[in-house]
C-alpha cells in the first residue's frame, strides 16, 4: 500500500497546480487584463470584456486560451538621467528630471505598451522632445540666489501640460501627475562665469548701499546744519532784543547819572570794588590817588589822606 502522506502531498500540489491553472488573483492595488488568445476586448471581463478591476479571485482557461496581465494602479517615478541641456541666454547646464504617472486607461496602456517598462522607455523619449521648454528660459531663471526670479515651478507646470498634450494625442492610457526637476549641475566653465557674476552683483549691493548711507548722512547732516541755522538765528534775535531792552533801561539809568555826576563815578567805583574783592584777595597800592582804592581813605574813621598803606587783605569772612 502506498504512503497516505505521498498521496496527500500530490494531492496538493495537484490541486494549487488545478488552481493557479483556472483561478487568478486580482490585489487591492492592480487592475488585470485578461485575453483571448492574446487579444483584449473592450469592457469589463463580467460584461464579456477582458478589464477586471476589482479585487479578488477570478476564474479562467488555461494558457494559451486566457492570459492574465496585472498592472499596478498606484503612481509610477521614472527618473530621467543627467543631461546638458542649453539655455536661452547661451549657458549650458546639466539637468536630471523626474515623471510622477499612472495608468489612466488599463485596457489602452496595454494595447499600446503590454509593460510599464515599455512605457517608461516611451516616456523617456517624449520628455527629451521636450526640452525645448527649458531653452526658452534664461540662466538666471534657473539658477539664482534670489528665490523670487526662480522659475522652476513655471517650467515644471509647462513640462506637465506638453507632455499631456502629446500622450492625448497618442492615446498611451497614460496620465502625468507631475514632472519636476531633480538636480540642476553646472559645468566648470559656467561655474565660474557664476562666480563672477554673484562677486559683481554682490559689489554691486556693497556699492547701491554705500551710496544709500552716503545719502542718508548727507540728509541726516543737511537737518542738522538747517537745525543748527534755525537755533542760531533765534539766539541772535533774542540776544538783539535783550540788548535793545538793555539799551533801553540803561538809557533810563543814563538819564539819573546826566543829574548827578558824582553819584554815578561813585557807583561805578563800587561796582569796580565788588568785582575786584569778589574773592579772597591780596592787594598792593601806594597812591590813595588810585580809584576805586581811594573810597578807603578820607573816611570817618581812617587814616588821613597821604597816609601810605603797605598792603591790604579782604576775605569771604
Amino acid at each position: 500500500m502506498k504512503n497516505p502522506l505521498t498521496v496527500l502531498i500530490a494531492f496538493i500540489i495537484i490541486l494549487v497546480l488545478t488552481l493557479y491553472m483556472f483561478m487568478f488573483q486580482v490585489r487591492y492595488d492592480q487592475v488585470a487584463v485578461v485575453t483571448t488568445f492574446g487579444k483584449a476586448e473592450q469592457g469589463d471581463r463580467e460584461e464579456g470584456g477582458s478589464l477586471v478591476t476589482k479585487p479578488g479571485g477570478y476564474g479562467r482557461l488555461p494558457w494559451p486560451i486566457h492570459s492574465v496581465h496585472k498592472l499596478p494602479k498606484t503612481v509610477q517615478i521614472l527618473e530621467d538621467q543627467l543631461e546638458q541641456l542649453q539655455t536661452y541666454d547661451g549657458y549650458s547646464v546639466i539637468m536630471s528630471r523626474y515623471v510622477a504617472w499612472r495608468i489612466d486607461d488599463p485596457l489602452m496602456f496595454f494595447v499600446k505598451h503590454r509593460t510599464i517598462e515599455s512605457a517608461q522607455q516611451k516616456l523617456k523619449t517624449l520628455l527629451r522632445e521636450g526640452q525645448g521648454v527649458i531653452s526658452s528660459y534664461r540662466f538666471d531663471e534657473l539658477v539664482n540666489a534670489d528665490a523670487s526670479k526662480l522659475k522652476l515651478e513655471e517650467i515644471e507646470t509647462r513640462t506637465v501640460e506638453q507632455l499631456t498634450q502629446r500622450l492625448k494625442r497618442q492615446e498611451y492610457g497614460i496620465a502625468i501627475e507631475q514632472v519636476g526637476i531633480r538636480r540642476v549641475i553646472l559645468p566648470q566653465p559656467v561655474t565660474e562665469k557664476v562666480f563672477e557674476r554673484m562677486k559683481s552683483y554682490r559689489e554691486r549691493l556693497a556699492q547701491q548701499t554705500r551710496s544709500e548711507g552716503d545719502a542718508q548722512a548727507e540728509s541726516i547732516t543737511s537737518q542738522a546744519r538747517s537745525a543748527r541755522d534755525r537755533i542760531l538765528a533765534f539766539a541772535n534775535r533774542r540776544a538783539e532784543a535783550i540788548k535793545t531792552e538793555g539799551k533801553a533801561e540803561a538809557r533810563s539809568y543814563y538819564e539819573v547819572f546826566k543829574k548827578n555826576e558824582d553819584l554815578a563815578i561813585l557807583m561805578a567805583e563800587l561796582d569796580a570794588l565788588e568785582e575786584i574783592l569778589a574773592n579772597n584777595t591780596t592787594f598792593v597800592f601806594q597812591s590813595e590817588t588810585v580809584p576805586p582804592f581811594h573810597l578807603f581813605h578820607d573816611q570817618p574813621g581812617q587814616a588821613p589822606a597821604g597816609t601810605p598803606v603797605a598792603a591790604g587783605k579782604r576775605g569771604d569772612e
